[in-house]
């Protein structure tokens, strides 16, 4: 081959050689830049998702927070209401105590009546009370029990309870609490929401 043709040949194929790189080069920029183009939109995608999910998030944190205070709000007005319930009941039972006492055990009578059924049973009563409760009071009321068909063996027993008036009434193994807790307690049951409503100006239902 002659020198000059073999020259040209040289240069034509160093010339497609480098028209080829060059289209591959661009090639493969076009397709880079694609690329890139492509991956800030899924970045910009995944950032604004993320801010309105961050944005949904931090809502629903501070509507729970705020439900939670509230709700510890209304827990903390319960119970300081339940406390001004508890200290008029408490008062109630203090002063059933005293007019019971003040009254000859009056009171204890009527419910001793109610109470026994054979009439052999004992009377369990607070240590105070044990010493206020005389024997003419024991005797009217074995007395008034056999006036009912009852025995009128009932005594007063040496055991005594750490109870806030009323009595524990016991025969064999068997005893029946008439304490005025437990009664005045079954008795809130009933009037708890009127006693609120008297003391908080509530409607019936109302905390």
């Amino acid at each position: 081959m002659e020198q000059g043709k073999a020259a040209k040949l040289r240069q034509k194929i160093t010339g497609d050689a480098e028209a080829e790189a060059s289209k591959i080069v661009e090639e493969g920029t076009s397709e880079a830049k694609a690329i890139l183009d492509a991956a800030q939109d899924e970045a910009d995608k995944i950032s604004s998702d993320f801010r309105v999910k961050a944005e949904a998030e931090a809502k629903e944190y501070v509507r729970r927070q705020v439900s939670l205070r509230e709700l510890e709000a209304r827990k903390a007005v319960l119970t300081e209401k339940g406390k001004v319930i508890d200290q008029v009941f408490d008062q109630v039972l203090d002063e059933l105590r005293r007019r019971d006492r003040d009254g000859g055990y009056s009171l204890t009578r009527d419910l001793l009546l109610k109470a026994i059924e054979v009439g052999d049973e004992e009377i369990i009563v607070s240590p105070e009370d044990r010493g206020s409760i005389s024997g003419s009071f024991l005797k009217d009321l074995n007395k008034e029990l056999t006036t009912t068909g009852r025995r009128g063996e009932v005594t007063l027993s040496e055991e005594t309870r750490n109870i806030r008036g009323g009595f524990v009434l016991r025969r064999g193994r068997t005893e029946s609490n008439s304490t005025f807790e437990t009664l005045l307690s079954m008795l809130r049951d009933d009037v708890e929401t009127e006693v609120a409503g008297l003391l908080f100006g509530e409607d019936k239902g109302g905390a």
